[in-house]
């Protein structure tokens, strides 16, 4: 299993502003779900959430029958050889192990009474991924080795789509299992190489209509890691960026499942469209999110962040992007100075998207050449005196409003508003194939709305 770092504790590198440690964020998310027919409002969104979630948690599907258990019982010395060493495809015997090993240790996670015991079932869960990630560990051939992986998760790939249609511990099981099919493990020189259908899995929860949100909030984030762990070809990126978005631009989806789908988008590398328009799709989506006004404060924070780390190329223009973040921060640390609770954790995590949407998280991030490095505007145009201007500007507010349980002084609100009236682009356009950025509560030209998405 993964570990996971609070994203509380990251804003605290803003105290030295030199230097930044670089970590994963993962964010712990309550269970919100969907219903196959698009709710009128978010009252009722909420409750189709519900009644959908607790649907998907009391199903039992009974996967584990008296059959599977004598199967397994019969092979399981086999199993645990052939997992090892291999086993020959055209080989009955073998294969007929490899089977009934496979399917017990992944349809016994969709088991109610093991998943009424955290230890047993974590015991489980820690076979099986034991299994597929160190399948054929004794195969010395790095080809032979190859192959055989492959064979594994082909096997294994049916229970595990089992698994997708049961109850919601089994699902979210699921989804765990797939990021282990390494068919080439990131070791020895070698780049990391999925098996080629789990992308498909995740591609398909996030365009099923009828999984409750609960799933695809885990779906989301297995794409995020997926993203993480391979840097898949741009065909791929795309299309789970697209999916990411459609869900992301749905009516009355919950705010941690947009932040879940944002840090996602975060990875995507692949900076266009590869086909029509050719637009910078994710950055796009995440200007849109920025500038709506509508959603929660928070998210459009994250959303700002995702446009200074997801890729881009030559075509981005930062200056206006910079900008908007400048905009976004004012009002940010305006709201704040009316918020009741200013230790509340969304100030921070707010400070920190911000900040990290000018400025990398460490000094490795601030090196390399697009479409994925370096992290933030600042390094993405460092000539740009604009860009510069505008992290100057914002940098002591986002700082105080993270770090200071009190509003701040309305002398620093009224640098950062008189930098942001002085300091508007002449040229709004972030991309020539996209709208141009629009000051807060001003028309968008009759191009598109502020609040769609791409």
């Amino acid at each position: 299993m993964p570990v996971h770092h609070s994203e509380r504790s990251l804003v605290t590198g803003l105290r030295n502003l030199a230097g930044v440690a670089g970590l994963y964020i993962a964010i712990v998310v309550l269970p919100q779900c969907v219903s196959a027919q698009q709710p009128a409002s978010q009252q009722d969104y909420d409750i189709a959430q519900r009644k959908a979630f607790t649907a998907v948690r009391r199903l039992d599907t009974g996967l584990i029958t008296p059959e599977v258990q004598a199967d397994y019982d019969k092979h399981v010395k086999a199993y645990r050889t052939l997992m090892a060493s291999g086993a020959n495809a055209r080989n009955q015997s073998e294969m007929q192990a490899l089977s009934a090993g496979l399917k017990y240790r992944i349809l016994v996670l969709s088991d109610v009474t093991i998943q009424g015991d955290a230890k047993t079932l974590a015991e489980a869960a820690s076979l099986i991924e034991r299994d597929i990630s160190g399948a054929g560990n004794l195969i010395l051939n790095a080809r032979d080795k190859e192959t055989f992986r492959t064979l594994v998760y082909k096997q294994a790939m049916p229970f595990i789509n089992q698994l997708m249609s049961d109850n919601f511990i089994a699902r979210s099981m699921g989804l765990e299992l797939l990021l282990e099919m390494e068919v080439v493990a990131a070791r020895g020189g070698a780049r990391l190489e999925m098996f080629d259908q789990v992308d498909d899995v995740i591609l398909a929860i996030l365009k099923d209509k009828d999984q409750p949100d609960a799933v695809k909030v885990r779906a989301a984030n297995s794409a995020k890691r997926y993203l993480m762990k391979t840097n898949p070809i741009p065909q791929i990126q795309n299309s789970l960026a697209e999916a990411l978005i459609d869900e992301l631009n749905r009516p009355f989806v919950g705010i941690a499942y947009q932040n879940t789908i944002l840090m996602a988008l975060e990875y995507v590398t692949s900076p266009r469209q590869l086909v029509g328009a050719r637009r910078p799709m994710v950055i796009d989506a995440a200007v849109a999110v920025m500038s709506d006004s509508s959603r929660e404060l928070r998210v459009r924070c994250r959303a700002a962040r995702v446009i200074g780390r997801a890729g881009y190329d030559a075509q981005i223009d930062f200056e206006p992007l910079a900008w908007k973040i400048a905009e976004l921060s004012l009002e940010a640390a305006a709201r704040f100075g009316q918020a009741q609770d200013k230790s509340a954790p969304d100030w921070d995590y707010c400070g920190w998207y911000l900040y990290t949407a000018f400025h990398h998280e460490s000094r490795s991030e601030s090196e390399g050449k697009p479409p994925e490095s370096p992290k933030g505007i600042l390094n993405r145009d460092s000539k740009s005196a604009l860009i510069k201007a505008a992290y100057e500007a914002s940098v002591p507010v986002i700082s105080h409003m993270t770090f200071v349980d009190s509003a701040v002084d309305v002398r620093q609100l009224g640098k950062l508003a008189g930098w942001t009236d002085k300091n508007l682009p002449s040229n709004l356009k972030y991309d020539p194939g996209s709208p141009a950025i629009t000051k807060a509560g001003a028309a968008n030209n009759g191009n598109q709305p502020e609040n769609a998405g791409p």
